[in-house]
């Protein structure tokens, strides 16, 4: 999730920090506890049939929200877009597919290496090289054998749709930085949210009788868009305007804990502490990544379109 928008482009002062905090905890919890609820739909329409539904819901209202066809884009634009909803449609089908298999503290944190890798990417000093050996620990507590959930081994399937999508979430952001700088983040969301719902509707055809069978599924999938897509980009906008971005950076780092700790209430996700030490280690490494960025950069996107 990163969210929607590809992150807070300038060093601007902070003008409400307090205001910005809870806006941000908000969004990321919002998101997570709608991906929770995501979880429980799984066995009514699965995984994709699940990521369909949200899709194309979460598409139909931030289209009412944005009306992103008064402003017909270029054919330039357009191409941008369409790969920027193949990110999007990608990163969701494989998330969801990896939480269906994985826990969902664990499933973010292996997603985050995406992004975190991606702002690392560039690096030439030694002290941003250093994060590396933090994130390669992170991911061995977490996925190490024997830090299974509740005594289960870990399926390896999960964690290579893990990521696959840690990889999309990375294709997200290098599309939506592109898309960005020609048209506002809002049009951009609507628009590819609407591209990658239409990506994944051959999948999801079969569960449209088990929508109509199971009306409160249906509903519930109504209530997940709501929680993963429109209220936590509208939330994180809003912080984006009181919070500096080192500062939005740092808090959104905390999302893969957020994650574990919603898995947990929610979910009745109980890691090992390898996992919760894991879990830390990637936290860690994306708040070091903030605080050693460059001026002028700005931290990843922390709500994903999920």
């Amino acid at each position: 999730m990163t969210g929607p928008a590809p992150g807070p482009a300038g060093e601007g002062q902070a003008h409400d920090p307090l205001g910005g905090i809870l806006l941000v905890v908000g969004g990321m919890v919002s998101f997570q506890v709608g991906g929770s609820f995501a979880k429980l739909l799984f066995p009514v329409f699965g995984p994709l049939g699940t990521v369909g539904l949200r899709l194309w819901i979460a598409a139909i209202v931030l289209g009412i929200l944005t009306r992103p066809w008064r402003a017909a884009p270029d054919r330039a634009t357009l191409k941008m877009i369409l790969w920027y909803g193949a990110a999007i449609g990608v990163m969701n089908m494989s998330f969801y597919l990896s939480l269906a298999r994985l826990p969902l503290g664990v499933t973010v944190a292996v997603e985050f290496v995406g992004p975190l890798t991606l702002s690392l990417s560039g690096a030439r000093r030694a002290r941003e090289w250093l994060l590396f050996p933090m994130i390669l620990g992170g991911l061995y507590l977490l996925l190490q054998p024997g830090a299974a959930l509740v005594g289960r081994p870990l399926d390896l399937l999960g964690v290579a749709y893990g990521l696959m999508a840690a990889a999309g979430w990375a294709a997200y952001i290098v599309a939506g930085g592109r898309v960005s700088r020609r048209i506002d983040a809002a049009r951009a969301t609507a628009l590819g949210q609407a591209v990658g719902a239409v990506l994944v509707t051959p999948m999801m055809m079969a569960t449209l009788p088990a929508a109509a069978s199971h009306p409160h599924a249906a509903l519930l999938a109504c209530f997940v868009a709501v929680l993963s897509s429109a209220l936590p980009y509208t939330l994180e906008m809003l912080a984006m305007k009181r919070l500096h971005p080192r500062q939005f950076g740092i808090l959104t780092s905390l999302d893969p804990a957020v994650a574990a700790i919603i898995g947990l209430v929610l979910l009745g996700e109980h890691l090992a502490p390898a996992q919760w030490a894991g879990i830390l280690c990637i936290v860690l490494s994306s708040i070091g990544g903030v605080m050693i960025q460059r001026p002028g950069l700005a931290p990843a996107p922390a709500l994903p379109e999920m």
